[in-house]
């Protein structure tokens, strides 16, 4: 038997030139490459974008937190100015220190009397708002100073005088000329009023 008889009766042919061998080479790793930069490329973007939004917020918190520190602080200081005013409003304030002022009025149109002064007092210490409770105490206190209100003289010359002649008229008019030029009056007339009486009236 030949030992060429073992032998494959056929061969294998690579019609493929080696050019095109290289072409297909070149193509594979051109893909490879391609794809490798477009996910540098996709990388660095969300590296980028994430950057941007840890950044922006970063900054909204800050302000956020500022604006939150600026509202804190004005509900404090709007506390404490409640505290120390008893939750009045300014308006509540002046109403309730007009109200006293017109009970010292009241009590002052008689003399304020030390049981007076002793209750004006006493509602003072009740007074549980501080900026109230300064102010009526001015007033009493300025009210303690004051004295007594003096009785209102009546005004003689605002009513007629009857006479029984017009020299007895002149006369009156002549002897108290300083005191009811002092009043105001600047002049005065005599007329009579048909009873065989004259009457002296004072004019301003």
């Amino acid at each position: 038997m030949n030992r060429h008889d073992n032998e494959p009766r056929y061969k294998k042919y690579d019609f493929n030139s080696e050019q095109d061998r290289r072409r297909q080479r070149r193509k594979q790793y051109s893909g490879w490459w391609f794809a490798l930069l477009i996910l540098i490329i996709a990388i660095g973007l969300a590296f980028s974008i994430n950057w941007l939004m840890t950044r922006h917020s970063h900054q909204s918190n800050s302000s956020s937190t500022a604006a939150i520190s600026k509202t804190i602080d004005k509900s404090k200081n709007a506390i404490e100015g409640r505290n120390s005013k008893g939750s009045l409003t300014k308006k509540v304030e002046d109403n309730r220190v007009s109200a006293f002022s017109s009970k010292i009025d009241d009590a002052k149109a008689g003399g304020l009397t030390p049981a007076e002064r002793g209750q004006l007092q006493k509602s003072i210490n009740n007074e549980q708002n501080k900026t109230v409770k300064n102010r009526e105490q001015q007033l009493l206190n300025k009210a303690n100073k004051q004295a007594p209100a003096k009785p209102k003289i009546p005004d003689s010359f605002a009513t007629t005088h009857t006479f029984s002649s017009v020299n007895d008229a002149k006369n009156w008019a002549n002897a108290t000329k300083q005191q009811w030029l002092k009043d105001g009056y600047v002049n005065y007339t005599i007329s009579s009023n048909g009873q065989g009486y004259y009457v002296l009236k004072f004019i301003k």
